[in-house]
């Protein structure tokens, strides 16, 4: 590993016992830990076994299992004396395949919008620390580091090589800012020297105003604490042979080279080191495969160091308790540059299946190498049998024939001969023995995926089932088919990321951290590390990976239509849901359609815009305003009723008023006849008989 954990040195009274400067480890002093040379002893001890562990036990499987992945295995068995191949050299690349077609659905799983994992309060009241602590993590894990290509390698590691290691630690290096500034008045510049900045050079004065300064560059030291994490190459890792995990390991951690500056850069002794610069550079078999250009013979090999860390359970007081300790060393005699006790080691290691009671398990690599091996040599033996079919072998007499004629591989050559032809060259003719070959991969191809369970349907793809499936019956058989890969999600998250998690946690809180300002689930906050909990319990997320995409999707437009549902019938102000309720379900409908910019489309609710929501004027019920309006159009047709009937009445007085004055005239008309015509004063005696009348009517 080509990082160097920058821990500061220990102090004067832990300085470490002399070594005696020769390598090995030398003769056994005794049992006595806290002797001297006995301690130096067991140390030494461990290490070395440790590095026969992974020499003899776990490289050549790791370095088998690489061979296979990158097609080199089955090896090509029929070559001439110049090592060029007489037959076919083709591979079938199963690992490989079966290895690439996992990695897209692990990815997927860890980098969807779900969380990995969360931290959970201890007691009531933690809610919204726990939360607070959730998203930070994965703020170090995403955005301070690359958290991606970790995932990356460390899914590849496991599935190709049995195990993934990761290594983290507190980058504790000064960063040196450089900027320039232009028209800064002599206040400012004195400003930014109080802050500890520096001109590079001599500051430019403003040629109009002295009291100005036309332009400067300053530089300044920020010391700012950065957690790192760390992928370890597995040729590089070193761990007890007994060791059932991480945290009772007898021994764990790294062996590196690297530069001397770069020690010396961290503190260290420069007349320390130069005793033990120079190493045997002799680089593994799975360090090749990762850099094919390695030089053994490299310019640098003066200038480097071996150098290696180690956490090691060891009695070094003498109390008969163990107690873990950080040692780091360099040279091939293990010289102890540091030893110190901590409290955990830094170290995560995954296993996409583990055996019980081992640190280190089996992978899917494991499971396809006879897969290959045996449809490579079927995939060999058609094709040679197809190349004999188109070039039959050709027997021709010697005597009669120009042997440079028949050995003449060009098209349409002629063939000189003194007899018939027909006498004198003859093909071998042989026939293409392919097709059984090609049957037989189809029930290769079955048993692979009965012993991986990876086929196209765990890979969200099955022609065949798309063609006569209903939706519901697809994503059923989809889900079944990714049961495996959610069980080496889940295996690789326990074994992996919780530990991983876990101790970034008690590395944040550890470490001399800052208050930050940053932004999480798209909202600037400020961030007090040293707030943080240690001791809150990190649970892997229950729901990571599961169901395909079309479940999830379905149950998310389901939770819409209850919320729309809920919303309309109770309004925005009801207990149950609210607009970011909403809104969180259609960002999750977003992220399952890849679209992360959310902001795009909508705008983000602020605590200003839900407390504007919350106190705006309830809205009528819908009912209310049915029944509101039902009202007005009864109120309408009873005013129009009763105007209708003013005017069918004025109507009929007014009828009544023109009949009785023309019953009147009539009258009038009539009697002025009948006194024209008897002499009788008629209207006189009809007004007597109505004043009768109205007497009568009174009485």
């Amino acid at each position: 590993m080509n990082v160097v954990s920058p821990n500061p040195l220990p102090p004067p009274t832990e300085r470490m016992f002399e070594n005696s400067g020769v390598g090995g480890i030398g003769k056994n002093p005794g049992t006595d830990t806290t002797d001297p040379d006995t301690y130096e002893y067991l140390i030494r001890s461990l290490i070395d076994d440790a590095k026969s562990f992974e020499e003899s036990t776990l490289s050549p499987d790791r370095e088998e299992n690489l061979e296979y992945f990158y097609g080199e295995k089955p090896a090509i068995e029929n070559t001439d004396d110049e090592g060029n191949p007489t037959s076919s050299s083709v591979v079938s690349t199963d690992v490989r395949d079966t290895v690439m077609a996992i990695m897209p659905s692990l990815i997927r799983i860890f980098t969807g919008p779900e969380h990995i994992v969360f931290c959970n309060p201890n007691y009531e009241g933690q809610e919204d620390l726990a939360k607070q602590q959730t998203q930070y993590l994965e703020y170090v894990f995403w955005e301070d580091n690359p958290g991606f290509m970790i995932l990356h390698d460390a899914f590849k590691d496991a599935l190709t090589t049995k195990t993934c290691v990761v290594y983290w630690y507190t980058d504790m290096s000064d960063e040196v800012k450089t900027q320039e500034f232009r028209n800064l008045s002599t206040e400012e510049f004195q400003v930014l020297l109080s802050e500890g900045a520096e001109p590079t050079e001599e500051p430019v004065p403003d040629p109009v105003n002295p009291d100005q300064i036309e332009s400067v560059t300053m530089s300044w030291t920020v010391k700012k604490p950065v957690i790192k994490i760390q992928g370890v190459p597995l040729d590089e890792f070193r761990v007890a042979r007994d060791a059932k995990s991480v945290d009772d390991a007898v021994l764990i951690g790294f062996d590196t080279t690297v530069r001397k500056g770069q020690l010396v850069a961290l503190g260290y002794d420069e007349a320390e080191l130069d005793e033990h610069t120079g190493v045997t550079r002799a680089f593994s078999r799975d360090r090749e495969f990762r850099n094919e250009g390695l030089d053994e013979t490299a310019v640098l090999e003066n200038f480097e160091i071996r150098y290696g860390e180690y956490f090691i359970r060891i009695d070094k007081d003498g109390d008969g308790i163990e107690e873990l300790r950080k040692i780091c060393t360099v040279g091939d005699d293990h010289y102890i540059l540091e030893d110190y006790p901590v409290q955990y080691a830094t170290f995560a290691v995954g296993c996409p299946d583990p055996r019980s009671h081992t640190l280190v398990g089996d992978c899917p690599a494991d499971l396809v190498k006879d897969i290959q091996r045996i449809k490579t040599n079927m995939l060999r033996g058609a094709l040679d049998s197809l190349a004999q079919s188109i070039w039959p072998r050709t027997v021709f007499n010697e005597m009669l024939v120009s042997a440079d004629d028949v050995l003449n591989e060009e098209i349409g050559a002629a063939i000189r001969t003194k007899g018939a032809p027909q006498e004198t060259v003859m093909s071998l003719t042989s026939e293409f023995v392919g097709q059984p070959v090609f049957a037989m991969f189809d029930a290769m191809e079955r048993l692979r995926q009965q012993k991986t369970g990876i086929s196209d349907a765990s890979k969200g793809l099955d022609p065949k089932a798309l063609q006569s499936t209903a939706l519901s019956g697809v994503d059923a058989i989809i889900s079944g088919a990714q049961e495996r890969i959610e069980l080496i999600a889940r295996l690789m998250a326990e074994t992996f990321l919780k530990p991983l998690f876990k101790g970034l946690l008690r590395e944040i809180t550890n470490s001399p951290s800052q208050e930050r300002t940053i932004q999480l689930s798209g909202k600037w906050a400020k961030v007090n590390p040293s707030t943080f909990d240690p001791t809150m319990r990190i649970s892997v997320n229950p729901t990571l990976g599961k169901g395909s995409d079309i479940s999830r999707l379905m149950a998310l437009q389901e939770i819409k239509s209850t919320q729309l549902l809920i919303v309309e019938k109770f309004g925005l102000k009801n207990p149950v849901v609210g607009p970011q309720e909403i809104m969180n379900t259609v960002t999750d409908m977003m992220a399952i359609a890849n679209v992360k910019n959310t902001s795009r489309y909508f705008k983000a609710i602020d605590e200003e815009t839900m407390n504007q929501i919350m106190s705006a004027p309830d809205e009528p019920a819908p009912e209310m305003i049915l029944a509101q309006a039902e009202m007005e159009k009864t109120r309408a047709k009873v005013a129009g009723d009763i105007a209708k009937a003013d005017q069918t009445d004025k109507k009929l007085r007014w009828d009544d008023d023109f009949r009785r004055d023309q019953l009147a005239l009539t009258s009038i008309l009539e009697a002025a006849k009948i006194e024209a015509q008897f002499a009788v004063d008629v209207t006189g005696q009809e007004l007597e008989a109505q004043e009768a009348l109205n007497v009568r009517e009174t009485e």
